[in-house]
């Protein structure tokens, strides 16, 4: 286990060092946040607004929307990078699993992304929204720390999309076509409870999109924050156990394919 932290320390440092990127990917979310927010606004004052969601639960249901497309760093395009170079089959000869390898670059990655964004992000969150959720403070706490987690279901995501590249030869179609679906299903323009009756919204709340995105972003606005917290991170530790094997599966037929072609 240490040598995977020492590998997430330095990715840690080698992500947090690209200042004007960070700053660049950071300007891009607060674009969004600004666009739904200023969408949703003029929503609610035509009086077609939700009732049952406050323009302040929705402001920030949809800045944490937002957050959880940005914290996860582009683990799928490294991958991707080292499938069709080549430079895996250097990685494969290393003593550390070439999979775990990356992971643990992606958490590094992470957080520190979470370190910005749960600082400035939510203050800008705050800003837009101007105030905190009703349930009061608390709630934000809640839900950060569930999305830690929704990333780094995202994260396992991103591996499985990664090592489609052996067959692709192109893994960003195959990420393209998950972020969609993660778009989508996750609820990220309105909660699923908003959704028509024939996207089945009771459905999606049990799919991992929802997992990694409407679960965590609700609970703004949930009538029992303990219980529906709960029950989140059971179907979170469910899902990141899925992806993880999916994961590790792909990993493994990929690694037989590489011992049958004579790599």
């Amino acid at each position: 286990m240490i040598k995977y932290f020492h590998i997430a320390r330095i990715a840690l440092q080698d992500h947090m060092s690209h200042i004007i990127r960070q700053a660049t990917r950071f300007m891009v979310f607060m674009l969004q946040v600004s666009v739904m927010t200023i969408m949703w606004r003029m929503i609610y004052q035509s009086g077609y607004g939700p009732s049952e969601i406050s323009f302040t639960n929705m402001c920030w249901y949809l800045g944490f929307a937002q957050m959880v497309l940005f914290l996860s760093p582009r683990l799928v395009s490294v991958i991707d990078y080292d499938v069709r170079s080549g430079n895996v089959a250097y990685f494969l000869t290393r003593p550390i699993p070439y999979l775990w390898m990356r992971f643990a670059e992606g958490t590094g990655a992470l957080i520190g992304m979470c370190g910005l964004y749960f600082t400035l992000g939510t203050a800008f969150i705050y800003f837009f929204a101007g105030g905190w959720p009703d349930s009061g403070i608390m709630t934000v706490f809640v839900v950060l720390s569930s999305l830690f987690i929704a990333s780094l279901i995202h994260l396992m995501f991103q591996l499985s999309c990664g090592l489609s590249a052996f067959w692709t030869h192109e893994a960003n179609i195959v990420y393209y076509a998950y972020q969609k679906m993660f778009i989508l299903f996750g609820g990220c323009y309105m909660p699923l409870s908003l959704y028509p009756s024939f996207f089945g919204g009771d459905v999606l709340k049990f799919l991992p999109f929802s997992a990694m995105m409407n679960g965590p972003c609700s609970l703004v606005f949930a009538d029992n924050l303990g219980t529906a917290w709960v029950q989140l991170i059971f179907l979170q530790i469910f899902w990141y156990g899925v992806a993880g094997l999916l994961a590790y599966k792909i990993y493994d037929t990929c690694l037989r394919r590489v011992e049958v072609n004579g790599g």
